[in-house]
């Protein structure tokens, strides 16, 4: 396999690793998003699909939860 391909996947894997020991909750969203799409860019391009399906999922829970907490952020401040 070409070694670029391999160092880009690692990549990825690096940052959503990285997520994980982030404080902020939406720093670890956005990086893990992050590095879920390079993920699922490296696995489509050598063809392992349930590796592009379980990060498909995981972009599509923290997009939906990126949103879900910014709409509450606004509705909080509008009540104030």
């Amino acid at each position: 396999m070409n070694i670029y391909l391999e160092i880009f996947g690692y990549i990825g894997t690096a940052l959503i690793i990285s997520s994980m020991m982030m404080k902020s909750i939406n720093k670890l969203r956005i990086l893990n998003i992050s590095g879920s799409i390079i993920s699922v860019i490296y696995s489509v391009l050598s063809n392992t699909w349930p590796v592009v399906l379980l990060n498909g999922c995981l972009i599509a829970v923290n997009v939906y939860q990126l949103i879900k907490a910014n709409v509450q952020k606004k509705n909080k401040e509008q009540a104030a």
